[in-house]
């Protein structure tokens, strides 16, 4: 059905239109009349029908009047004149407002009819656009909490991502505040009881999800908190907070994680450690999710069922900072599989004269658990690579009484690890590394991702992300923005397109986005780019 509203001070042609349409248009519905442009304009503007029919001249307002207050407040609904004059200042006037036609009078019925047909065509198009417009945002809407999730993730892992953060903005979906002093601290929260082959993996499954949905309400009522479950089988908790909260952030957190790990006990009868990272600024959040996931591996020395704090690990541990900063690039250049420099750095850090045989130990096992943290990250299995188990490498480390057996120990390790790492190095398949590239370039204006590109291929996100920083000593992020603006470029160079157009031809729905990403990138504005390059 099609509805109508017509506004003609003659009763007589208001009848006569009616009577035409129950007899020759029954689609058509009259849900109101008036024979004043002031209550014609009040009924429009209230009842928004498909169809206003309107005299040009009325008391009260005119049909040009009325048609543009139309065109301004409710611009969808489609405006006919009915006029008796041949006044091409008058139609000039309508079409600005407008007017789909003139209908002349006295009235034609054949006239009308064909105006109806055109304007049903008219609204079956709106209609059919709005009801796919509905159906995307619908899904948009349902994509949208799975590209939050994929966007903490990415964060957790050091892959920022500019698109997935502008896709949220414009669903409508909250991205983490990054002004200077926003703070995040992390918890990783571990069940102590699920070990390898124990439990049935739907058993496993079945807890994690019944204990994330207990995380996610016992965190409702912090104002910015988001709960995901890593690959290495844990639920870690944003946590944000004002720098210039009335309580220091991490004393706020470990309160929560005091209280949360009480919960966990008395409701699932069941026991859980609890990492806290130190407090750092929300850039540095992966750095957090190393150190929560690092204190939870700690439990293995001081036991389960705690809230373990990296602050004060790092307090009872007593190792200089720049110590911990040398192993950590001694762990760089092992994710590298560059294993004799990984070894050298470790080695010099553990020569130092300065070192007691309790420090010394102390540096062995805090290594082994950052190792241990990484072999979950990369999905494997520290038992399946060396043969044994954190807790039996770590009982070994502790009777180890020399310090070149400590060191022949770890350096055991670091083979093995590496002899993964380049074991994934050697099968990389550079065909299909130029398979993922060109996927990239070919599917830029469809908001190709990460996670669309490993689906491609037929990987788990994370590992694609490894595997394609391996072959190609590159992030996947900053490829693609190579790509965009590369092919930006191109767009900009051959003159043809809007910025507009552009910025939707390389996968990004805001321009203002896309001037931003091209002027970080190329030092100039597109426009800017325009005239340098003509």
């Amino acid at each position: 059905m099609y509805r109508v509203i017509i506004v003609d001070d003659e009763a007589v042609i208001r009848q006569g239109i009616k009577k035409i349409l129950q007899r020759f248009a029954p689609e058509w519905e009259v849900v109101g009349e008036a024979e004043d442009g002031i209550s014609g304009l009040q009924q429009i503007l209230r009842l928004q029908p498909d169809l206003a029919i309107l005299d040009i001249r009325m008391p009260g307002l005119t049909g040009i009047e009325c048609c543009e207050q139309i065109a301004d407040q409710a611009p969808r609904i489609h405006r006919i004149i009915l006029t008796a004059y041949q006044d091409f200042q008058l139609a000039k006037q309508a079409i600005h407002y407008g007017v789909l036609e003139f209908i002349t009078k006295p009235l034609d019925r054949e006239e009308l009819l064909r105006t109806l047909r055109k304007v049903e065509t008219l609204v079956d198009g709106e209609r059919r656009e709005q009801a796919q417009l509905s159906s995307l945002r619908h899904t948009v809407r349902q994509a949208a909490p799975l590209a939050q999730q994929l966007y903490y993730h990415q964060f957790l892992f050091g892959h920022y991502s500019n698109d997935l953060e502008q896709f949220l903005i414009d669903t409508g979906y909250s991205v983490p505040f990054k002004q200077d002093n926003a703070l995040v601290v992390l918890l990783a929260v571990s069940p102590d009881w699920i070990e390898k082959d124990t439990f049935s993996p739907f058993d496993v499954e079945l807890f994690m999800y019944a204990l994330a949905k207990f995380v996610q309400e016992w965190c409702d009522d912090q104002p910015h908190a988001f709960i995901l479950q890593d690959h290495a089988g844990q639920l870690i908790v944003i946590l944000q907070y004002p720098a210039d909260s009335a309580e220091p952030a991490g004393q706020l957190a470990a309160q929560l994680a005091s209280g949360l790990n009480k919960g966990i006990r008395h409701y699932f009868k069941r026991t859980v450690t609890i990492g806290i990272s130190s407090v750092h600024s929300f850039a540095d959040t992966p750095k957090a999710y190393q150190e929560a996931s690092l204190a939870v591996t700690y439990r293995i020395v001081y036991g389960g069922d705690q809230v373990l704090s990296h602050h004060d690990l790092h307090a009872q541990r007593n190792i200089p900072v720049h110590l911990l900063e040398q192993m950590e690039a001694s762990l760089e250049q092992l994710m590298q599989g560059n294993e004799q420099t990984a070894y050298e750095v470790l080695d010099e850090v553990t020569s130092s004269g300065r070192i007691g045989p309790v420090d010394l130990k102390r540096i062995i096992v805090h290594y082994m658990l950052r190792l241990a943290v990484q072999i979950k990250q990369m999905d494997q299995d520290i038992h399946q690579i060396s043969g044994k188990s954190l807790q039996a490498w770590l009982s070994e480390l502790e009777s180890t009484i020399t310090r070149d057996s400590l060191m022949e120990k770890i350096k055991t390790m670091i083979h093995e690890l590496c002899r993964i790492i380049v074991q994934e190095r050697n099968h990389l398949d550079l065909k299909l590394v130029e398979k993922a590239k060109q996927h990239v370039r070919d599917y830029l204006s469809e908001g190709v991702s990460l996670q669309s590109v490993a689906d491609y291929l037929g990987m788990n996100a994370s590992y694609f992300s490894r595997w394609f920083k391996y072959s190609t000593n590159g992030n996947f992020v900053d490829f693609l923005k190579e790509c965009r603006i590369e092919k930006a470029k191109e767009l900009i160079q051959q003159g043809k397109h809007t910025l507009q157009e552009i910025s939707t031809l390389i996968g990004y729905a805001d321009v203002k986005h896309f001037y931003r990403v091209f002027k970080e990138r190329t030092g100039y504005s597109p426009s800017e780019y325009k005239k340098h390059c003509m």
